[in-house]
């Protein structure tokens, strides 16, 4: 049976959520309360979360969100047959310490990140790269690897992952099937436009930066890792389904700052490995009436700064 083959019916079988704690292809997606699965419904709000969202506003971020609609972003699929393949650093100071499982038919981002991420299914680990290729031999420029079964551990600070941030693009992404089952039980990603959050400062469980000048006139610039919550008095009722799963997921659950874009406010979502487009464009569209004013800034863990 081919990978390709045999990923789709691993999904088909075991891509299954519960609520409480997020699950993809029979593995959870870390631990109960963890970063990515603690509600945040009640939690306390930063005592500057005003002026953060100000200076994120007078710095330019003035559009609304967007998910893409068909995604580019893939889930590949493995399990202990897959053949483990050494990363080929592109970069002299972004290392590889194990081998990730990869096979010819998985699938890279289309998109100038090039992302690459691989669930095996039968140790419930989790593989993460950026600027991806594969020409017989996988390159890219960082990654990193987690444990899905143990709670997450954020990177060493200094530490870029598949985004800047140094968080988990797959753990904050919108996966179809949450959707279909009508709710998303942990924070997403979001990535606001460059220039829009701070140049050196994070903080945890973020652990890097992308580097991009502040373009605002404050010293209130949200830091990587920032953790955001959707107002609670924003009206959701208006939106059709697919909107309306993302938009209670950033209430429940809310939205971490873990890298930036060149464009509006964008969020990740999973392409099926199928290529089929279950994704409603004129659905998700209504994610652009939601902006940064929208929002308020959880309370902020001590920041750090990145040394370059």
């Amino acid at each position: 049976m081919g990978t390709f083959l045999l990923s789709l019916l691993l999904i088909a079988a075991h891509a299954i959520v519960t609520q409480g704690t997020a699950q993809y292809a029979g593995c959870p997606i870390f631990t109960p309360n963890d970063y990515y699965n603690e509600r945040v419904d009640n939690a306390r709000v930063d005592a500057h979360s005003q002026q953060y969202i100000l200076g994120a506003l007078d710095a330019g971020n003035t559009g609304g969100f967007w998910a893409a609609a068909p995604a580019a972003e893939f889930i590949n699929i493995a399990d202990e047959r897959t053949p483990r393949v050494v990363v080929h650093e592109k970069v002299p100071y972004h290392h590889f310490h194990e081998r990730f499982p990869w096979a010819p038919d998985f699938r890279i981002s289309p998109l100038l990140d090039a992302h690459a991420m691989v669930v095996d299914v039968h140790s419930c680990r989790l593989y993460e790269t950026y600027d991806t290729s594969y020409d017989g031999q996988l390159s890219a420029y960082s990654g990193a690897v987690w444990d899905l079964r143990r709670p997450f551990v954020p990177l060493s600070p200094g530490t870029p992952s598949s985004m800047a941030s140094g968080l988990s693009i797959f753990s904050g992404m919108i996966k179809w099937e949450e959707v279909q089952a009508g709710h998303i039980d942990h924070a997403l990603n979001w990535t606001p436009p460059a220039g829009t959050a701070a140049e050196y400062d994070f903080v945890r469980p973020a652990s890097y930066t992308d580097g991009h000048p502040f373009n605002g006139r404050t010293p209130y610039a949200l830091p990587y890792g920032a953790h955001l919550r959707l107002k609670r008095s924003f009206d959701i009722s208006r939106f059709g389904p697919q909107a309306r799963v993302i938009a209670q997921a950033m209430k429940t659950y809310g939205i971490y700052l873990a890298d930036t874009g060149s464009k509006g406010n964008g969020l990740y979502n999973a392409a099926p490995l199928s290529g089929e487009d279950r994704w409603d464009a004129s659905d998700l569209a209504a994610l652009d009436s939601i902006h940064i004013t929208d929002f308020e800034v959880l309370a902020l863990p001590q920041v750090q700064r990145v040394r370059r």
